[in-house]
């Protein structure tokens, strides 16, 4: 019998890769974790450190003084007999009209070639140019014209002097309806008008620090002018006050000052003024210097920059872009109270449940405290805005309210938001040096957000 073959195929047996199901066990692990690592909010802290900063903070300044704008009673072509910054007694020339133009004709006619500039005059002017040449900005151009101003002016005086004996002969000789104006008050004068002369501190605005929108026109010896010009200026008084707006942080770093020392950039004058804040009809805080000499120095100038010196400051170092500003309960101090412990800060509140009051002690974070305030988050449930607190040892009663914003960081040491208030000291463009003996506050090695805007207090940062 023939051999019969049947091949019977083998079935081969299924085995387990062992590194294909560690690969997607691991993948099944890292992409949730990868999706929450995208999601989730980027975490960048800085530590908190000692350091010391000597930073000069630069401003432009608004300028007011005693001043009084003069018009001119006629029109006609001017003749100057006074330069900026000369001082006028009460019925001295400033000025004449000549309502033919011919006084200046006649004047040359008259005039001797041996008339000449005094050696103090040619002085005067190469001092001009010396402080333009060393104080020379190509940001601001403007200033070359403003010299150019000063020094023709100076030159048409200088040579009105030489002649101005003769200006009432010549104009008598010749038939000239020659209008001399004199000086209603005595001060210095200056020829430069604006729109801002003659403002109320009181009045201004931001829109006055604008120096684009308030440009200064001069009046020239020789313009033909019409009646009611605005001629000159006469400032009646020495003493003078600079105005100038606050950077982020700066009205609390100079709280305690009296007076502070500037320097100013265009004539290198270091001088120290009264300092206070003054506040505008519409609620805008300003810091002024008042000083008591060097205002002939500015008077044709409405906006003067300066730095504002200080001293080296010394505390912890933070950068500014940890700072955030937000929101707090104001409560008189004298609410404070200790729980039981004798170890928490809270308050009394007043609980009505049921038709029945009574009172209870809610622990509370203290931001801050003052001597009349202490400051607690508007974030806190167990005090919130219309809730009322009871004065320790008496019936007095609070009813919550108020609110401050406050500067300060997020602290995170904990694992969680929570706001520090902080004192600044000094400042620059990237860091803040802040006080390091603030109750409440920070302290060296201290973790702090880097990012906290999208934060809230007392969120998790680490889920």
């Amino acid at each position: 019998m023939a051999d019969s073959k049947k091949i019977i195929p083998y079935r081969k047996k299924r085995t387990f890769n062992v590194g294909v199901i560690i690969f997607l066990s691991l993948l099944i692990y890292l992409i949730p974790s990868a999706v929450r690592g995208a999601t989730r909010k980027q975490i960048r802290y800085n530590e908190v450190v000692e350091g010391s900063m000597s930073e000069n903070k630069t401003h432009t300044g608004l300028i007011l003084r005693d001043e009084s704008v003069q018009v001119s009673p006629d029109g006609g072509y001017i003749n100057i007999y006074m330069r900026d910054g000369k001082r006028a007694a009460v019925g001295s020339r400033v000025y004449s009209l000549d309502a033919t133009g011919d006084l200046k004709k006649l004047m040359e006619a008259s005039s001797g070639k041996e008339d000449t500039i005094s050696d103090s005059s040619v002085i005067e002017m190469k001092k001009k140019l010396s402080n333009f040449t060393s104080n020379y900005s190509d940001s601001d151009f403007e200033y070359v014209y403003d010299t150019k101003y000063l020094l023709d002016n100076a030159a048409s005086e200088y040579s009105n002097l030489i002649n101005i004996e003769n200006i009432d002969n010549i104009s008598n000789e010749n038939g000239l309806s020659l209008n001399v104006i004199t000086s209603p008050y005595s001060g210095e004068i200056s020829y430069a008008i604006d729109d801002i002369a003659e403002k109320k501190e009181e009045d201004l605005t931001k829109s006055d620090f604008d120096t684009s929108k308030h440009p200064i026109s001069y009046i020239k010896n020789e313009q033909l002018i019409e009646a009611e010009t605005k001629v000159y200026r006469i400032v009646k008084s020495e003493s003078w006050s600079i105005y100038f707006e606050f950077e982020k942080g700066e009205e609390e770093l100079y709280a305690e000052k009296k007076t502070l020392t500037v320097k100013f950039k265009s004539n290198g004058l270091t001088l120290t003024g009264d300092y206070s804040v003054v506040e505008t009809k519409d609620g805008y805080s300003l810091g002024k210097l008042t000083f008591d000499k060097y205002m002939v120095q500015f008077i044709s100038n409405r906006y003067a920059e300066f730095d504002i010196q200080s001293l080296v400051v010394n505390g912890l170092k933070i950068p500014s872009k940890c700072v955030l500003e937000k929101d707090f309960y104001t409560i008189p101090v004298e609410y404070m109270a200790k729980g039981g412990d004798g170890v928490s800060d809270g308050f009394y509140k007043q609980v009505d449940k049921d038709g029945t009051t009574s009172t209870v002690f809610v622990p509370e974070d203290i931001i801050k405290i003052t001597d009349t305030n202490c400051y607690i988050s508007t974030e806190n449930k167990d005090i919130a805005s219309g809730d009322k607190l009871i004065k320790p040892d008496s019936n007095e009663i609070f009813e919550v309210s108020n609110k401050e914003k406050l500067l300060g960081v997020y602290n995170i040491n904990k694992g969680y938001t929570v706001f520090k208030n902080i004192d600044i000291l000094g400042s620059n463009k990237e860091f803040y040096i802040v006080d390091k003996g603030t109750k409440y506050g920070l302290k060296v090695y201290d973790h702090i957000l880097l990012n906290p805007d999208g934060f809230k207090e007392g969120e998790f940062i680490y889920q």
